[in-house]
């Protein structure tokens, strides 16, 4: 009967520790996040001044062109973005403006000036919105020069995103002035314009 008590008191300490050493429950918060920023950057790397001279009655006929890819017509730009992305180009004036003689009062229609856009980089040109041929300068803010094409993202570093634009004037190529500049009669200036480029995000 002794024996059965202590195997009984032994039991119930056992009991009793195997109760009071359950493990408890603890823990700790590890906030984790993720911070984009976004990238906007647009370079113009050379041909950030165009001169057109006219000098000969074959300029003033036919226009100056960039035929042979010369850097004096050439405007080369570049883009950095880590979204997707629109350049849209535009005309400061709805003329060009005469400078030198009678200075503002004189005025040449804008699209004597005439563009086409050309892929640089090592993105294919399908990656890109770009306007088909020859277009005509405008003064229109919603001119898009080069962008998102709706499917295939353009994000990308300044390797990929590198462009040239083709200037011309007086050469009545597709969305140019149709009538040359000899016949318009144009009286001699200096005609100008600020020509803008805008970077945004793709809507």
């Amino acid at each position: 009967m002794k024996r059965f008590t202590l195997l009984l008191a032994g039991s119930l300490l056992l009991t009793a520790g195997v109760a009071y050493s359950q493990a408890i429950d603890d823990r700790a918060v590890v906030p984790v996040s993720v911070t984009l920023n976004s990238i906007l950057r647009l370079n113009v790397t050379s041909g950030g001044n165009i001169e057109f001279n006219f000098n000969t009655l074959e300029d003033f006929n036919n226009g100056i062109n960039n035929l042979g890819a010369s850097a004096a017509y050439q405007t080369r730009f570049t883009v950095a973005s880590s979204v997707n992305w629109d350049v849209f180009m535009y005309a400061e004036d709805a003329n060009l403006i005469g400078t030198d003689v009678m200075a503002g009062t004189r005025t040449l229609p804008l699209n004597n000036i005439g563009y086409s856009i050309d892929v640089a980089g090592t993105a294919p040109i399908a990656d890109f919105a770009v306007p088909v041929g020859v277009q005509g300068l405008s003064s229109a803010t919603t001119t898009e020069l080069v962008g998102f094409n709706g499917t295939l993202s353009n994000a990308g570093d300044i390797m990929r995103n590198s462009f040239v634009i083709n200037w011309r004037a007086g050469t009545r190529e597709g969305g140019m002035f149709g009538t040359s500049i000899l016949a318009q009669g144009v009286a001699a200036d200096r005609y100008s314009t600020n020509v803008f480029l805008v970077l945004q995000p793709a809507n």
